[in-house]
């Protein structure tokens, strides 16, 4: 499993890089933050500059000194949050099997998607009503499926046509859908199927790898790569 990275301890970081204690951007850094830690615990219409400040341990004034208002702090915190999936975004290995860069990739976003599901379901919820947060949001998924897409290329000894590629893509963000659906319901961002997602992280993990790798290479992979999802793995349909 992929150790997942919260953005807030991320930011809280880049914070304690700066030696000054002063220092414009150290405050900027430390009320995003607090920003992204609140929105944990509550939803973005719910999240006061109050807190935020309290809990960055700085004055309200402050915050006015760097944001507009809440509306831009939030569009702030969420531009930077797709720049932090990106730099954190794992380097996969070539000579791992493909069925273990499938798992490593899935394992990534899921488990980073857990990791801050807050900021995620503020993300969401606003591009219903703002457009910047809207593009926003397609954009950190193009550049996600253009990542994996890439990786995903390097993998064949002769380059696909534009249309296998096309496809690919397709596929990709197929998957993309699939986990983020899952990813909705379990973490109460949005209504889902009615029928309640398993709350075992790790097995989902498990099986969107498999059903991914599926559509991605449509063949399975080896028995001894697939974890507690082996009997789905092993199982063999009739054939018609």
């Amino acid at each position: 499993m992929i150790k997942a990275i919260k953005f807030s301890s991320y930011l809280e970081a880049l914070a304690q890089e700066i030696r000054r204690s002063r220092s414009g951007e150290k405050s900027r850094l430390k009320l995003l933050a607090s920003g992204a830690r609140r929105l944990e615990a509550v939803g973005f219409r719910d999240l006061l500059v109050e807190d935020v400040c309290r809990d960055a341990d700085l004055a309200k004034g402050t915050f006015y000194i760097y944001f507009e208002s809440k509306e831009v702090f939030l569009r702030k915190l969420m531009t930077q949050y797709v720049e932090f999936e990106r730099n954190t975004y794992p380097p996969f290995s070539p000579t791992r099997s493909a069925y273990r860069g499938v798992h490593d990739w899935v394992s990534w976003y899921e488990g980073t998607f857990a990791a801050n599901a807050g900021i995620l379901r503020c993300m969401i919820e606003m591009s219903g009503t703002d457009a910047e947060t809207e593009s926003c949001w397609h954009g950190r998924n193009h550049s996600i499926v253009e990542r994996a897409l890439e990786q995903l290329l390097q993998r064949f000894d002769k380059a696909p046509s534009s249309r296998e590629t096309g496809l690919l893509r397709l596929a990709v963000r197929a998957g993309g859908s699939m986990m983020d659906q899952s990813l909705f319901e379990r973490y109460r961002i949005q209504v889902g199927t009615g029928m309640k997602e398993a709350s075992d992280a790790e097995l989902m993990i498990d099986l969107h790898a498999l059903l991914l790798y599926r559509v991605l290479y449509g063949s399975d992979p080896s028995l001894d790569e697939v974890g507690r999802v082996r009997p789905l793995a092993a199982l063999r349909w009739p054939q018609a």
